[in-house]
């Protein structure tokens, strides 16, 4: 019964101990809207067990990179979309049945974040 405990606070302590904004394992970029730039880089391989969990930052490149959030590559992500200065944020998860929900949503001023011009 000890063996259990020991093996349930190892694997305990060695997921809890993810730094939620690392970069240094950048995965890929794509293109969003309006010259912006999302990118995704992995803080945690799931191996054959599960998914990924990635972060994913929205950027300029020059005047701003901002922070989305953490996802499992497996069962979500973020979809940004501008609408003249304003950008739209969604973070999206597939459901158990596959389909496709947005869970949240968040809106910004493009002038805003670059006149902020915070690199996250």
């Amino acid at each position: 019964m000890i063996r259990y405990y020991c093996f349930f606070i190892t694997v305990l302590l060695l997921t809890a101990c993810i730094n939620k904004r690392d970069k240094s394992d950048f995965r890929s970029s794509f293109k969003s809207c309006n010259n912006l730039t999302t990118e995704l880089y992995r803080v945690y391989g799931g191996g054959a067990l599960g998914g990924d969990l990635l972060t994913a930052y929205l950027t300029d490149s020059t005047n701003f990179r901002m922070y989305l959030g953490l996802f499992d590559d497996a069962k979500g992500g973020y979809f940004c979309e501008c609408r003249g200065d304003t950008i739209v944020v969604e973070e999206i998860m597939t459901t158990d049945n596959g389909y496709r929900k947005i869970v949240g949503t968040r809106r910004f001023s493009l002038k805003e974040l670059k006149k902020q011009g915070k690199f996250e």
